[in-house]
């Protein structure tokens, strides 16, 4: 299975339309005629982390950034509402790639809210592996050799 940005964003999606209905969701900021309310996603740090066997753990920091009609007069307070029901929601998730699907898990998840928009920042660790060609076994020639004390 390949792991891609852009499949998290449209996995994530997927799991969130049920809880926002109204909510249009997008793969990166820079979409044109983004109406509110609208959320999407963007990486912001990844590192990389070799470990056994040629696999690696990723670890990647992402922010699910909500945007909202600014007029609104409850606006923090719709605010905090999305990031509860996103604390509710976000600690596992289907991620979906190439017909196959497999679970994500969050970590180190947190919230704020600014003027005009909620950042929701969590952690994905995915273990990944480059794709290496097989090598089959070769055939080898082994000689006893017995040594004197």
């Amino acid at each position: 299975m390949n792991f891609t940005i852009e499949d998290v964003s449209a996995s994530l999606a997927k799991h969130l339309r049920p809880w926002f209905p109204e909510m249009a969701f997008f793969e990166g900021p820079n979409q044109k005629d983004s109406v509110a309310p609208c959320m999407f996603l963007q990486q912001c740090h990844s590192k990389i982390i070799r470990k056994q066997a040629g696999r690696f753990l990723r670890r990647i920091d992402v922010e699910l950034t909500c945007l909202m009609d600014d007029n609104l007069p409850n606006l923090q307070k719709t605010y905090q509402q999305i990031a509860e029901t996103l604390d509710q929601v976000m600690e596992i998730f289907p991620y979906n790639a190439g017909g196959e699907t497999a679970l994500l898990r969050t970590y180190e998840r947190e919230w704020n809210i600014d003027w005009n928009s909620l950042h929701y920042r969590f952690e994905l660790q995915v273990w990944t592996q480059i794709p290496e060609p097989m090598l089959p076994m070769q055939s080898m020639e082994y000689r006893e050799e017995i040594r004197d004390g």
